[in-house]
């Protein structure tokens, strides 16, 4: 083989050639940062619009760091915190977060571990800050409006966001409590307050419907009291209708034949006193008696329009001295 240092010295070329291609390049994912260096200054961030993603050229001497973008989820310990009126209460937050400067991230923390340690602190001072303002009657209340969990929440984001992003670099985006118990040395206590709290909206509801049923009460006496009225004044005038009319059908009754009209009430009568059990005692001259031992009288009663129509009628007439 001829020239075989020339061979050598090739392939070497070659090599070298693809090092340094391969470290003068810079591959980006869409879910990364890159920041390039060159002796500790900054000289490119790539990866702030997700277009950048792909392959970007540096120099050799350069150096790229790459830093996760997306967003990350950390729990921190429970821990203790003091209310209002120095009650005890463990509380268990969570903190979503994600790097918005990679540079002030870099220089601030320089790895996750470290900035989430930072944000532990910061979280914790919040919530210490957040809670002592509040009474325990607050934060045991099942009243949307005395639990006021947002405004809390708001008032952690507050105290630590604004100091994150300028300090460290990333951005909070959401606060919130996973677990919040009570020690027990206090949970006595907190049930106390609870069963105070159910009964007294147990006593407001129950007064509530006590004003509505003497409500409703008085309005349905009041309509029934008018109804009633209107029927009795109804009931009175068809009742004096009717009898008007009852008592002038029976005049005319009468006036058309008496006679036979006291025979009817006689009959009426006996219907009415006399049944299987009864015995009635009458003296010979009683009207009831002499219907039942002579029968009706065929005679017509004067003045009667039946004696008028009646042969020996004006005869009759004349004699009990009717002109």
């Amino acid at each position: 083989m001829k020239h075989p240092f020339r061979w050598i010295l090739a392939i070497l070329l070659v090599l070298a050639l693809g090092g340094m291609a391969i470290v003068s390049c810079v591959a980006v994912d869409e879910t990364e940062f890159a920041i390039v260096t060159s002796f500790g200054r900054v000289v490119a961030v790539y990866g702030d619009d997700p277009g950048e993603a792909g392959l970007h050229l540096k120099a050799p001497w350069q150096f790229a760091l790459k830093v996760d973008r997306r967003l990350k989820v950390f729990d921190p310990a429970p821990r203790e915190v003091i209310t209002g009126d120095k009650r005890n209460l463990e509380v268990a937050p969570y903190v979503v977060w994600r790097v918005a400067d990679p540079v002030r991230f870099v220089r601030g923390s320089g790895s996750h571990e470290s900035a989430e340690a930072r944000l532990d602190e910061r979280v914790s001072a919040g919530l210490s800050a957040a809670i002592g303002r509040r009474d325990l009657a607050a934060m045991a209340s099942t009243d949307a409006g005395k639990w006021a969990l947002d405004a809390l929440v708001r008032d952690v984001w507050d105290a630590v966001a604004p100091a994150a992003r300028a300090e460290l670099g990333v951005e909070v985006r959401d606060i919130r409590l996973r677990r919040f118990s009570h020690p027990v040395e206090v949970r006595p206590a907190v049930f106390d307050l609870i069963r105070s709290e159910r009964r007294q909206v147990a006593a407001k509801l129950r007064a509530e419907g006590d004003a509505q049923f003497v409500t409703i009460t008085s309005q349905a006496d009041r309509m029934r009291d008018t109804i009633l009225a209107e029927a009795e004044a109804d009931a009175r005038r068809i009742r004096g209708t009717a009898e008007a009319e009852a008592t002038r059908l029976l005049n005319e009754a009468h006036a058309r034949d008496p006679r036979f009209f006291a025979f009817l009430r006689t009959l009426e009568s006996y219907r009415a006193i006399l049944d299987d059990r009864t015995t009635v005692v009458l003296s010979a001259s009683s009207p009831l008696l002499k219907l039942l031992v002579q029968g009706p009288s065929s005679e017509p009663i004067p003045g009667s329009s039946t004696a008028a129509r009646t042969p020996e009628g004006p005869a009759l007439q004349k004699a009990a001295g009717h002109p």
